[in-house]
């Protein structure tokens, strides 16, 4: 059997030099769009001390329509704004701006797909983040602000090869939400962007457990026409702390190991075309994080016979992380 995955590390971070000019855009978000947003985010419990207000769901939501033109051009389809990821940018970008760091991991040692399994995401999240620093004290003025975001994704998304991860990651087909967060202290502004791959519909999956124990992932493949193909656990030690000079000197960060605690081709996962529910477990053999990447794929029922496999033009759709104490 081959098999065959998609390994990536994402160098998706710029550094801005300081900037004032405004910039302004007709917003094409709706009234509607904005009563769903807050209701949304008064659903969602998770990270409440991140909450947004409706005028920040109104700078995101402009945000959005900026990044959806943008996708446009190039017939991608359009992102929704997602509001846990929102939560999970804006303290990202709190404790970055607070620390006086700037890039993908966080002094804990964890790095974007970390953050976002720990506040209880379960989607695959590919992160941009860029920075602006100097001058005197920023003002919190919403056109400033507006300005500033958008400046900074217009410099990600006018990237040029070979140094055009954040384009790239900004006109990925398979995105199909993004959370923004931002965050300005004195004259430190930092601002991130959680791309989203959500096609799968989990059941209640274990945050930890025993090292040694099987852990067991199951769903619902929620976009008609798709079956599950193939999972790849990774495993990683723990993260450990790191110093705001550490983390500066960090680049792109990689959304694998070298370490595979599981290969599963789709005939070691028990998956059912008809209802497109799934399921399959795996060994935790040490303590540590387990980190899921589960793969759909077109066409695919799961009664094929086993034969050679590989994930090769498929994204992964799954960002679980599973704690083995």
């Amino acid at each position: 059997m081959e098999t065959r995955s998609r390994r990536r590390k994402l160098s998706l971070f710029i550094l801005c030099a300081f900037l004032t000019v405004p910039f302004t855009r007709a917003a094409a978000y709706t009234d509607a769009d904005l009563r769903l947003a807050v209701a949304e985010n008064e659903k969602e419990g998770r990270l409440a001390e991140f909450r947004d207000n409706e005028t920040t769901l109104k700078l995101k939501l402009e945000v959005l329509d900026l990044i959806n033109e943008n996708r446009a051009r190039h017939g991608m389809s359009a992102l929704k704004l997602d509001i846990l990821a929102s939560r999970v940018a804006s303290k990202t970008a709190s404790e970055a701006s607070k620390g006086d760091y700037y890039g993908h991991w966080n002094l804990r040692g964890e790095k974007p797909y970390h953050r976002y399994a720990f506040a209880g995401g379960m989607d695959h999240v590919m992160e941009n983040a860029s920075m602006i620093q100097g001058g005197g004290p920023m003002t919190k003025d919403y056109r400033q602000v507006l300005s500033f975001i958008k400046r900074t994704h217009m410099m990600m998304y006018n990237e040029t090869p070979p140094n055009d991860g954040h384009r790239r990651n900004i006109l990925l087909p398979s995105h199909t939400h993004v959370g923004l967060g931002f965050s300005m202290i004195e004259n430190r502004f930092r601002y991130y962007e959680l791309f989203i791959d959500r096609y799968l519909d989990f059941d209640a999956v274990p945050a930890a457990v025993k090292a040694g124990e099987k852990a067991t992932v199951s769903g619902t493949v929620t976009v008609p026409g798709y079956g599950v193909f193939f999972a790849t656990v990774y495993y990683e030690p723990f993260p450990e702390p790191m110093t705001p000079s550490q983390i500066r000197g960090m680049g792109g960060y990689p959304d694998f190991t070298n370490a595979r605690a599981a290969n599963l081709p789709y005939w070691q996962i028990d998956y059912d075309d008809a209802s497109r529910k799934f399921s399959f477990n795996f060994p935790t053999a040490r303590p540590g994080l387990y980190y899921v990447h589960i793969y759909i794929k077109k066409g695919h029922t799961g009664k094929e016979p086993p034969s050679s496999v590989s994930t090769a033009g498929l994204s992964p759709v799954s960002g679980i992380v599973i704690r083995a104490d």
